[in-house]
């Protein structure tokens, strides 16, 4: 008798499950992971479920909610719009992909899939803190504080909009409303570090140092945040402990901005008795390097054991830094005496007074759409009785075209090696004009006058309602008097130009 041919039935999965099943087993073992917080191990199994069911709902849709967590934007819109493609009207998955699409930059998408998911949804308290969020990168803020108000109003525990709202208040500078909803977004979730970080911020800003200072601390529970190490091989020093004969670390974190305004605080802790180490960024090494009192390293040095350790941002918080008792900045930051020269030269013989301009600062800067200036809108400071010269060493893609039609701003770029030729610059100059960036402190450390161009609501340092500044004797403060219009600031600084230079 003939034998009937083999038969392989439904395609099969692993260890013989059929590809549905195997597709439900992977994906309950993904949602366990995901609901336990185990993020990172739950999205291969969802692109697992996917691979073996490509319209899988619900695997589409988490993948792409996880992808947006660990960072990967790109896929995060891929996944969501496949979601989408699946069950057009999920709410959470417009919201999903609004969030994915604001993180890449795409206003308008993010704009249309939060507009969506709260039409689909009204109820939906995540959309709208979602578009909150986004309506004060485009500076409405009235909307964006109804949205919050209606996400808290939908549920009063949410914590995200009450953080978020205090940020919006404190745009429109309401800031004892600021204060109110940082606070209770303390109480919603007491270890929220955005929280009692931005309630430091806000607070520091008041001029209340002792507030801020100690709620500031809290950046040091996300150390890499702030571009410290996840742990060092010593305690933490908090001005209990005796330095009497002890090394201690002083490590830099943030920005360069930072390390220069506070390494004024390292001489009061070699006055303690201490061996002082100071680590700095790299580009700091030459124009810290006559600091007293300290031996310096920068990253990458082979570093002497220590007994304690201390970030630079922590001192005032130490010292009990107020209004009354900030220590001055130190008398020894400068350039060499032959870059000096150097850039004396090649600026060419002096006919007329010198300013050094600074438009934008660092495009990473969280803050940086609040603090920077395009060149088109700052060259209407140019007039002929002036040598303008560019303090930048790389000028942005999107200023280029301005600076190449404005040759009466010297600029120099790549020819600048190092923050050393900046200083050098800024030496030469009878006046430095400058944005909100390390520029702006270096002028002002090295005691030229200096003339700082703020946002409505600017860094906490700057302090409110004032046009000097107590941490830098030779700063003046132009301020906004509406958030992203710098018509104003551009136009009082036209006017003291001419009052002291122009004949």
């Amino acid at each position: 008798m003939k034998s009937a041919p083999f038969s392989y039935g439904k395609p099969m999965g692993l260890f013989g499950q059929p590809p549905a099943l195997l597709a439900q087993s992977t994906f309950d073992q993904a949602l366990s992971l995901h609901q336990s917080g185990q993020v990172a191990q739950a999205l291969p199994l969802y692109l697992q479920v996917i691979a073996l069911q490509p319209k899988h709902f619900n695997a589409l849709n988490l993948a792409g909610a996880i992808s947006l967590q660990l960072g990967d934007a790109h896929q995060s819109v891929d996944l969501l719009t496949r979601a989408l493609k699946i069950e057009r009207n999920h709410a959470g998955a417009h919201n999903n992909r609004g969030s994915a699409y604001q993180r890449l930059g795409d206003v308008d998408m993010a704009m249309l899939n939060f507009n969506k998911a709260i039409a689909l949804d009204p109820k939906s308290e995540k959309a709208y803190n979602n578009r909150g969020n986004l309506l004060i990168r485009l500076n409405r803020l009235d909307e964006a504080l109804r949205d919050f108000d209606q996400a808290i109003a939908l549920s009063p525990t949410y914590f995200s909009p009450h953080n978020n709202r205090g940020t919006v208040l404190a745009d429109m500078t309401r800031y004892s409303e600021a204060r109110a909803s940082f606070e209770r977004a303390i109480e919603l979730d007491p270890n929220s570090v955005d929280a009692h970080w931005n309630l430091g911020m806000c607070c520091l800003r008041l001029g209340d140092f002792e507030t801020g200072w100690r709620e500031s601390e809290w950046r040091l529970q996300r150390p890499h945040q702030v571009g410290l190490q996840e742990a060092y091989p010593a305690p933490l020093w908090t001005g209990q402990e005796s330095l009497a004969g002890k090394t201690i670390l002083l490590c830099h974190e943030q920005g360069l901005g930072d390390t220069i305004q506070f390494c004024r605080y390292a001489r009061l802790v070699a006055e303690l008795g201490a061996r002082v180490l100071l680590l700095v960024q790299p580009g700091l090494r030459s124009l810290l390097r006559d600091l007293p009192g300290v031996e310096l390293f920068v990253q990458g040095d082979s570093l002497p054991a220590y007994d304690f350790y201390c970030p630079l941002l922590s001192l005032p918080l130490v010292f009990k830094t107020d209004l009354s008792h900030i220590p001055l900045p130190p008398d020894v930051i400068h350039p060499t005496a032959d870059q000096v020269a150097q850039w004396a030269a090649r600026l060419g013989e002096k006919r007329k007074p010198r300013v050094g301009i600074v438009w934008s600062g660092n495009a990473d800067h969280v803050d940086d759409y609040k603090r920077s200036i395009p060149l088109k809108d700052f060259v209407s400071l140019l007039s002929d009785d002036i040598q303008w010269v560019s303090l930048h060493k790389d000028a942005r893609e999107a200023d280029q075209a301005t600076l190449k039609a404005h040759p009466e701003i010297a600029h120099f770029g790549a020819e600048q090696q190092d923050f050393t030729d900046a200083a050098a610059l800024c030496q030469l100059m009878d006046l430095v004009v400058s944005v909100d960036t390390s520029l702006a402190h270096l002028a002002a450390t090295m005691g030229r006058p200096t003339w700082v161009v703020l946002a409505r609501n600017p860094d906490w340092r700057w302090l409110l309602d004032r046009r000097d500044n107590p941490w830098y004797p030779s700063a003046t403060l132009y301020r906004q008097d509406q958030l992203g219009d710098w018509t104003v600031p551009i136009q009082s600084i036209r006017a003291d130009l001419s009052r002291s230079f122009q004949s």
